[in-house]
Order: structure tokens, then C-alpha cells, then sequence
């Protein structure tokens, strides 16, 4: 237990060691593919942790907590080891290391060192947001995940829509870190804390005494703070109306990196809502803390359901087949907005389930598209129209994830927008046909995709591609989405062994709030 705890806190540290490493190692052995294979290893590393944390996990029935610095709570940062948080936290640690395992083979140049650095400081930021309980310590790890994506962005810094594009984002996603940092302060002038457990226990009525401000004081400061942080979320997601910034980022970073932004970065925002949803809102709080969140709930739900109806109708008009994935990613994070703002244990359910089908679909997807563009060297639909058959495996995981994420039966798409029907459906009957309707223009758009390049007539003239790495990375990938249908198919417990169990953990809010030891 006492080791298990300890790698919760240094799990998102490994990644910060290998970048701060990068520079002695590439200085030390002078060869240009050192970093990839250093942050290759790194990667590896984190990703044999987070498996630790993921079979530990399941072990206990309670979480475990992490005390930075040997400082108790709520003085002191923690990172929490429970269900939800060990899930994706694999999942992260998974598909990043097949990214960095992709780009031993597509990152050719000299910039491979800041490459490897700035993915690893992704990745640290990632886990960071994943794994902590201090809504402070997750300013610091949104700054440390969205400076690196904003850097990786502009790779290509000879090419000036890369530049603009990255500028773009950075400026849009350093407004979005500034909402969130007023919104702290504003918790925490009100609360006099930064531990989202120690928050959930003070919303519940903890807070109020007889020489202290009265409660609509507390109610106004909440709403005011969730409000802001919420919008910051929606540009962290790329949700509407916050999504312009992705259509443009995806085409003008390498394809390794358009994986990276649209299978794990667009979860920070999700991820982070549902921390202040589920724990610091969740179980039994007051009739005017619950219209509160009701009333922040809705205006999500709006943003979501918008995000889901804008991504699919501009699926359907996109030539660029890089920006067309991006719709698609705008899409469904409307999908995992609106899962979040049901506030259901269903919901919840359908939010992570979802949030691990899509980041490995959809970096499979970006990552096979890649070898068509590098072929054609074109992003036109109409060039790589009729490469199916010439490029089996890279057809094969492109083929795989257009399926899975269109929610074609049996592959675990399908059960995930089953799961996103019925918690919309028991939330309001319009939000469930409205998210019907999203994800069937989605599917037109992907089946005609899918048609151009397996039925299409031959566009550009490809060109041999070297990518015996990349199509390893891409049949795992796929594998894994098959894995997903055969223990779906063959073990009927798998969900409940998994998802159920996960989001049950959750539910039970006030024992879990009880088991995190305070002051």
C-alpha cells in the first residue's frame, strides 16, 4: 500500500525526469533518434506504472492518497489513487507511448530533442490533471499540458500557418487558464481552500458560521468561480463555442501531434469537470448548492449539445481530411460534456467509457490518416481517394476507427453511444435525440470517407512510404479496439468487472469523501 501511494505522486513526475534528462542524453550520444528512443523509454516507464496503479487500484476498495511533500491536507498537494483516476491515466500512458513509439519513424529532422521534450512535458501535465485533488495544482499542470501542446503546434516553424495556427491556440488557451485562475481565487477566498475534497465538505454546509458571511455570499463566489472555470473547459475540449482553435491546430501540427491533441489533450476539459461535478458537487448538498449546479449543468449541456450538432454538420463540408477529424473530435467532446452535465451515475459511466473508446480511436485514426498524407503528401480527400487497398495495414486502423467511432456494432463504439443514448435519454428525452441526430450526420460524413478511400477513384500518385514502426503502432491500436469487442462479446462481466465497479466507487460520494484524511 505504502508503495502504491508513492507511485500515485511520482507516476506524473517520471515523464518530468525524462525531460529534463533529453538535453544530457542527446549531448551525451550525438545521434539524431536518441530523444525519440529516450522519450520512447520514458514513456514506457510511466506507462508500467500507471498498469501498477491501474491492477492496485481494483485491489482496494477505498483510495489510496499521495501527500506531496509529506504535507497532510488541505495544506499540502494530493494526488489520488481511485478508479476513475487510474483508468484514464493508463489509457493516457498507453496511447502516448505508441505516439512516441510512431514518431521514431515520422520525426526525421533535428528538432527531435525539443520533440521528445515538450511530448513528455504533455504528458507529465496530462497525468498531473488526471491524478490530483488541488484544483491549484491543476492550474499548474493545465499550464504545463497546454504550453508544451502550444509549442508542439509550431514544430514546423519555417511554415507560417503553423505558427499562426499554434499562436492561435495559445492565446485562446491562455485566456481559458486565466478564467480558471480567477476562478480558484475566487473558491478560494470564499472557502479558505485549494483541496477539492476539503471543498466538497465545506460546500456541503461545513462552511457556515454564526460570525461569518451569510451563505448566499458562499452560493455567489461558487457560481461566479464554477461559471469560469467551466468556460475555460470548453476551450481546453474544444467545445462550442470555444472550438474554433482546433480545425486549425490539427492540420499544421505533425500528424503524431494531432493524435496527441485530439485523442488526450481535448480531456482536460471533460477530466476536469468532472472533478468539481462528481466530488466536490456530488451526494447530498444543499437544495440551493443543487440549483446552483442544476443551473451550471444546463448551460453545459447547451455547449455540449451545440459542440456535438456543429462538429457533425462541418464534418460533412471538410475537403482536408485532417480537418474533418478535428470536427469529428469537436463533436464528441460535445458528447463527453454532455455525459458530465447529466450529473448521473449513467452519465458517468458514459463519460469514461467514452473518453478511453474515443483517445484510442481517435489517435488511431489521426495516426493512419498520417501515413496516407505522407504518401500523397497532400491532406485532400480527393488525393487520397482509392489508397485503401495499397496500403493494407494504415487501411486496416483507418477502416477500424471510422467504425468505431461511427458506433458500428460490435466494436465498442457501439455500446459506447449506447451508453451516451441512455444517460441523455434518462437526463431529458431532447438532449437523447438531439445526440441521435449529431452522431447520425457524424456517420454520414465518415462513411463517405470510408468510401472514398476503399471505392474512391485514385487521386494523387502515392508514393512508397518507410513505415514498418508506424504500422506496428497502428495494429496494436487496432488490436486493442478489438480486444475491446472480444471481452465485450465473450466476458459480459468485463463491464461490470470494470465500468460498473469504477463508477460505483464514485457514486458512494460521502464514503469516499470520508476515506481522504484531513486536518
Amino acid at each position: 500500500m505504502e508503495l502504491d501511494m508513492l507511485l500515485t505522486g511520482l507516476t506524473p513526475f517520471i515523464p518530468v525526469f525524462g525531460a529534463f534528462t533529453t538535453p544530457l542524453i542527446s549531448s551525451a550520444i550525438k545521434k539524431r533518434g536518441v530523444p525519440l528512443y529516450y522519450g520512447l523509454l520514458i514513456s514506457g516507464l510511466t506507462l508500467l506504472a500507471t498498469l501498477r496503479l491501474l491492477a492496485q487500484s481494483f485491489s482496494y476498495d477505498t483510495p489510496l492518497v499521495f501527500k506531496a511533500g509529506g504535507w497532510p491536507p488541505p495544506v499540502g498537494i494530493i494526488y489520488i489513487l481511485d478508479r476513475v483516476n487510474t483508468l484514464l491515466s493508463f489509457t493516457t500512458a498507453l496511447v502516448l507511448t505508441l505516439i512516441f513509439a510512431y514518431s521514431l519513424e515520422y520525426i526525421r529532422d533535428e528538432g527531435a530533442v525539443w520533440y521528445s521534450i515538450l511530448l513528455l512535458g504533455a504528458e507529465a501535465g496530462l497525468l498531473g490533471i488526471i491524478l490530483t485533488a488541488d484544483f491549484f495544482n491543476l492550474f499548474v499542470m493545465l499550464e504545463v499540458a497546454s504550453v508544451s501542446s502550444y509549442s508542439l503546434v509550431m514544430y514546423y516553424r519555417s511554415r507560417a500557418y503553423a505558427i499562426i495556427s499554434g499562436l492561435k491556440y495559445a492565446f485562446v488557451g491562455a485566456m481559458g487558464t486565466t478564467l480558471y485562475f480567477v476562478g480558484c481565487a475566487l473558491l478560494y477566498n470564499a472557502y479558505g481552500t485549494l483541496n477539492i475534497v476539503d471543498l466538497s465538505l465545506k460546500i456541503r454546509g461545513q462552511y457556515v458560521s454564526l460570525t461569518g458571511p451569510p451563505i448566499e455570499t458562499y452560493l455567489l463566489s461558487l457560481g461566479i468561480g464554477l461559471v469560469l472555470m467551466s468556460w475555460a473547459f470548453t476551450i481546453k475540449s474544444g467545445v462550442f463555442p470555444n472550438h474554433f482553435w482546433l480545425p486549425d491546430a490539427h492540420p499544421a501540427a505533425p500528424t503524431p501531434i494531432s493524435a496527441l491533441l485530439s485523442g488526450l489533450v481535448v480531456n482536460i476539459g471533460g477530466v476536469s469537470l468532472y472533478k468539481f461535478m462528481f466530488i466536490a458537487l456530488g451526494g447530498n448538498i444543499s437544495p440551493e448548492t443543487q440549483a446552483l449546479k442544476n443551473a451550471v449543468s444546463a448551460v453545459l449541456m447547451f455547449t455540449g449539445t451545440c459542440s456535438a450538432i456543429v462538429g457533425a454538420l462541418l464534418m460533412n463540408i471538410q475537403k482536408d481530411l485532417k480537418r474533418l477529424i478535428a470536427y469529428s473530435t469537436v463533436m464528441n467532446t460535445g458528447f463527453l460534456f454532455m455525459a458530465v452535465s447529466t450529473g448521473t451515475p449513467l452519465g458517468l459511466s458514459a463519460f469514461i467509457y467514452h473518453t478511453i473508446v474515443h483517445s484510442i480511436a481517435k489517435s488511431n485514426l489521426f495516426l493512419s490518416a498520417g501515413i496516407f498524407i505522407k504518401a500523397t503528401r497532400s491532406r485532400s480527400l480527393e488525393d487520397i481517394s482509392g489508397l485503401g487497398f495499397k496500403h493494407p495495414v494504415s487501411s486496416l486502423a483507418f477502416a477500424t476507427s471510422v467504425l468505431t467511432l461511427a458506433g458500428i456494432p460490435p466494436l465498442p463504439g457501439f455500446l459506447s453511444k449506447m451508453l451516451l443514448y441512455e444517460a441523455l435519454f434518462e437526463y431529458s428525452v431532447v438532449t437523447a435525440v438531439i445526440m441521435i441526430l449529431a452522431s447520425t450526420i457524424g456517420l454520414i460524413s465518415y462513411m463517405k470517407i470510408f468510401y472514398m478511400l476503399f471505392f474512391g477513384t485514385q487521386g494523387r500518385e502515392a508514393e512508397k512510404v518507410s513505415a514498418k514502426v508506424m504500422n506496428i503502432v497502428l495494429l496494436a491500436l487496432s488490436a486493442i479496439l478489438f480486444g475491446f469487442t472480444l471481452l465485450l462479446v465473450a466476458y459480459p462481466g468485463f463491464y461490470d468487472t470494470v465500468i460498473t465497479a469504477t463508477v460505483k466507487q464514485i457514486e458512494e460520494i460521502e464514503t469516499y469523501l470520508e476515506t481522504i484524511p484531513l486536518i
